[in-house]
């Protein structure tokens, strides 16, 4: 897998572009990141949401108009902030017939794209349907787990809770080898680098 990544916006948010053989996931494309993903996505399989801020799905309007046959995936629980301006932001809204709905329970779906494995992991808190998406033994966390780091659970929709239970699945997440892991904001770490460090954000919480 070949990985492009760049920032947008005021919250410097990372849009990824996630490239195989197969054809390219576009995942969080945020304020400004349609033009980008247009000129180096050759061949656009699927449009992937990690959960519904402003700052992560600005363009995804846009985009659905430029590449109407791809489908666009979101968590189930997010997709009222892909279908409306929540926060009146000015955020131009999808429609609801142009998202594919992801429903995981707290726990994990699994789908193929072009013969490609997309995993959702739901891990609420954040949002009500913050997920890591694993593409090809990738994540890509959203703001769900940073570089030493995890996501506020102080906003409108969010849940300390949740947050404090999805650290808890996160760090019992059981995996073979180590996996990279691309969050939402900053550089990229890995499974097994934040995972040590559950115990002590989870005491805080």
């Amino acid at each position: 897998m070949q990985i492009k990544v760049q920032a947008f916006g005021n919250t410097q948010t990372n849009c990824y572009i996630a490239s195989l053989e197969q054809g390219d996931f576009i995942v969080d494309p945020g304020v400004g990141a349609c033009t980008w993903v247009l000129e180096n996505a050759q061949k656009p399989l699927a449009i992937c949401i990690t959960h519904g801020h402003y700052d992560h799905i600005w363009d995804a309007h846009a985009l659905k108009k430029a590449l109407p046959h791809v489908p666009l995936y979101a968590p189930k629980e997010d997709v009222f902030m892909l279908t409306s301006d929540c926060f009146s932001l000015g955020l131009t809204p999808c429609l609801p017939e142009e998202i594919c709905p992801v429903e995981c329970q707290r726990a994990h779906t699994t789908f193929e794209v072009a013969n490609v494995p997309v995993t959702y992991w739901h891990f609420p808190g954040h949002t009500p349907g913050c997920c890591m998406v694993e593409i090809a033994d990738v994540f890509f966390s959203g703001d769900f787990i940073f570089h030493r780091s995890i996501g506020r659970y102080d906003f409108p929709y969010s849940n300390p809770v949740d947050m404090k239970d999805s650290l808890r699945r996160f760090e019992n997440l059981k995996s073979p080898y180590d996996k990279p892991l691309y969050p939402g904001h900053g550089q990229p770490t890995s499974l097994q680098e934040e995972q040590p460090r559950m115990k002590a954000w989870i005491a805080h919480l």
